[in-house]
């Protein structure tokens, strides 16, 4: 993928700053795809549930949602684009796995004999090529201070990228640097609604609790940013639910560059690699009856006094390591966050939701240290009135 996009990360600048700062001049944009991608998704005969497999139905969802924010329309809806994204993460990881079975210097070799990474590569130029070429002439021409410049993750690479290189060489690294970026927030954000749907469709006791408190804050802010920050339950929900069925066994992993003591005198010796167990997430001393879901639980830690802006979703918690801690936390928690609450509110109001056939919530299926839901689990929809 090339030395530049580990020398040089602007594209975590661009999701820190311009993606997370602009989640509410685009939450129009970012309603208006969820519901078009559920109605294209969920098909209804008359007031008849329809059955849709959960996993590839979000991640449809998931995957124009996203990219609505990131290149905006119409290419947040090419079906080959969506199909390079959502298969653009597979290649990579499995890429990745292939080479840690080989030595280093044989890296050279191996990686000609694996093309799917390249060719994804390549099939992301012929999407993006065009429109980056194209944004970068108007801005040479027009300035980046335009009223009409668009605001998109289009831009915002472009604004961060290093003007220095060739246009050939800096238009590779912007197309490598928005797959990436689709990378983190493609198959992440879909796992974890998943479990969410999942959890909802199973638990009916939690829908009326929440769809009054949506319908409530629509009255009061609107469909907005400012709406859905307000919307404590369905925070407290997703989070339990990630609680209960993060996609990670463990968080923060890091390589030991040098030998490194803690202070209780253990010492860990350069080369390792360590990482942080999220059994954290079962302590009952931290969470009471832990092993036992309770959706509003977080809300009702943030009764407490001094806590209404703590055990938010988006909250760093040494006792709750979903988004890794300090520094290195994971940059688009926000934009992911809110992207998950306006997914559940949408289906609170449009929707009733259960699993196919009766059936309870499909259990969590474990790859290596990953923790996935289900991928073929069926859950039903019916339009509300």
């Amino acid at each position: 993928m090339g030395p530049d996009l580990f020398q040089n990360r602007y594209h975590v600048e661009v999701v820190k700053l311009p993606l997370t700062r602009n989640i509410g001049p685009k939450f129009a944009d970012i309603q208006d795809e969820i519901e078009t991608a559920f109605n294209d998704q969920i098909k209804f005969q008359g007031n008849e549930w329809a059955t849709v497999v959960a996993f590839p139905t979000i991640m449809d969802i998931v995957c124009r949602t996203s990219n609505r924010m990131f290149v905006g329309l119409p290419l947040c809806r090419d079906p080959d684009y969506l199909q390079l994204n959502k298969q653009f993460t597979i290649d990579l990881v499995k890429t990745v796995r292939i080479l840690d079975l080989f030595p280093s210097f044989l890296g050279p070799i191996v990686i000609r004999l694996l093309p799917d990474l390249s060719r994804g590569i390549e099939r992301g130029y012929k999407h993006l090529e065009p429109i980056f070429k194209d944004r970068l002439e108007q801005e040479a021409r027009l300035g980046k201070d335009r009223p009409e410049r668009p605001n998109d993750a289009i831009s915002w690479l472009i604004e961060y990228s290093n003007s220095e290189q060739s246009e050939t060489e800096r238009i590779r690294n912007l197309v490598i640097r928005m797959l990436q970026i689709n990378f983190a927030a493609i198959h992440t954000t879909t796992m974890s609604f998943t479990h969410v749907l999942y959890d909802l469709a199973a638990r009916p006791e939690y829908v009326q609790p929440m769809r009054d408190e949506v319908e409530a804050m629509i009255r009061e802010e609107g469909w907005s940013k400012t709406a859905i920050g307000k919307m404590k339950k369905l925070d407290s929900f997703i989070k339990e639910s990630l609680r209960f069925s993060g996609f990670l066994l463990t968080s923060m992993r890091r390589k030991v560059m040098k030998d490194f003591t803690f202070s209780n005198g253990m010492t860990i010796p350069a080369g390792n690699t360590i990482a942080v167990p999220l059994a954290t997430h079962f302590d009952s001393k931290y969470y009471p009856d832990a092993d036992n879901f309770d959706g509003f639980r977080f809300e009702k830690m943030r009764n407490g006094e001094g806590m209404e802006n703590r055990h938010q979703i988006v909250s760093l918690d040494l006792n709750y390591m979903l988004f890794g801690h300090g520094r290195h936390a994971c940059p688009g928690r926000f934009f992911a966050a809110n992207e998950l609450k306006a997914m559940l509110a949408h289906i609170l109001l449009n929707y009733d939701v259960q699993m196919a056939n009766g059936g309870g919530r499909p259990a969590n299926l474990a790859v290596g240290s990953t923790t996935i839901p289900n991928p073929t689990a069926q859950v039903m929809f019916r339009k509300r009135v």
